[in-house]
């Protein structure tokens, strides 16, 4: 039987877990049973999703992964964005952003392909009627789309989110700027076509549902499920235990410590989605094995470093070693 908990007992241990200063983990402990409307992952069944690699293959059989993230002022999320998703086995990516955050990423991200387009005066992009066209192709061809780490929320922006939507005929990863553009404009979200993902933190989530910060913050499981409703798509609800909403089922991972309450966080999260959702993986399995890699990164970083020094491209080199020992499970 799996291992669960009702929501207002998840609300009791987010009460306790700040009251006493515990680990979410340790919180849940009395609360869990064999009953209740919020299911716990297991690490060990979860990883049991993730397929073997046929020999016979060739980055196209991984899946073409497109992000359109990143700007002048916020060059390094799209960097993580871009090898999280790397690092985790998708064949390709193409990053869609300002010319200045693509020559950040021409160094740091040398395995991604680039689309610089052209950006405002506030280093937010702008793209010009040509490259509108060229964004539009590039998405029809891919697997999956990334929108949101470090994109903004100039008028830029929206006319690129609304052309990617309109033109992707594949899973859909919202995060970050990527949900603050759609949260007053929920019928764009219509017309994703093969399945969408948001992964919103508290304040994200509360602009989603329409509702005050500390109304979500008091009932995450509530707003978790009213997001997805509204949305129809999987919710990735994050806070020190996220919570996922998917069609009926609502779960719950309570892996990693603090050391994942530091900015990169949440990019390296989207990258691990959104490359599993480009390698064919459905939004709610791509959401589950992107939570709980990031959970068992952070654990296994914080063994060797100091939780409080602990930074996203730390997570990022973790991966080749902790995908090494979930490939013998599979």
């Amino acid at each position: 039987m799996s291992v669960k908990i009702s929501s207002e007992n998840f609300i009791k241990a987010e009460k306790r877990a700040s009251r006493l200063d515990l680990h979410i983990s340790e919180a849940l402990k009395p609360f869990t049973s064999e009953n209740g409307d919020i299911e716990l992952l297991n690490a060990r069944k979860v990883l049991q999703l993730v397929k073997p690699r046929p020999e016979n293959s060739h980055k196209g059989s991984f899946g073409r992964l497109v992000l359109i993230s990143g700007s002048d002022r916020f060059p390094g999320a799209a960097q993580i964005a871009a090898l999280s998703a790397l690092r985790s086995g998708v064949g390709l990516v193409t990053v869609i952003s300002t010319k200045a955050a693509c020559a950040a990423l021409s160094v740091n991200a040398k395995e991604a392909t680039l689309m610089p387009v052209g950006s405002d005066s506030r280093g937010f992009i702008s793209a010009s009627s040509e490259e509108k066209e060229d964004i539009a192709e590039t998405v029809s061809k891919a697997s999956a789309l990334l929108i949101g780490p470090g994109l903004g929320t100039a008028p830029g922006c929206l006319d690129v989110l609304k052309i990617a939507i309109k033109k992707s005929r594949c899973p859909i990863i919202l995060d970050a700027d990527g949900i603050n553009l759609v949260s007053n404009r929920i019928e764009f979200l219509r017309r994703a076509e093969a399945g969408l993902i948001l992964t919103p933190h508290p304040a994200e989530l509360s602009r989603l549902c329409g509702a005050a910060l500390e109304d979500v913050l008091k009932d995450r499981p509530r707003y978790a499920r009213l997001a997805a409703q509204k949305t129809g798509g999987v919710v990735v609800s994050k806070s020190a235990a996220t919570l996922i909403a998917a069609k009926s089922r609502l779960l719950l991972s309570a892996r990693g410590n603090n050391a994942l309450a530091k900015g990169g966080s949440g990019d390296f999260l989207a990258g691990l989605i959104a490359s599993f959702a480009a390698q064919g993986y459905s939004p709610a399995a791509a959401a589950a094995i992107g939570v709980t890699v990031q959970g068992l990164c952070c654990e296994e970083v914080s063994k060797r470093l100091s939780k409080r020094s602990v930074i996203a491209q730390d997570l990022i080199d973790c991966l080749p070693e902790l995908f090494k020992k979930i490939e013998r499970l599979i």
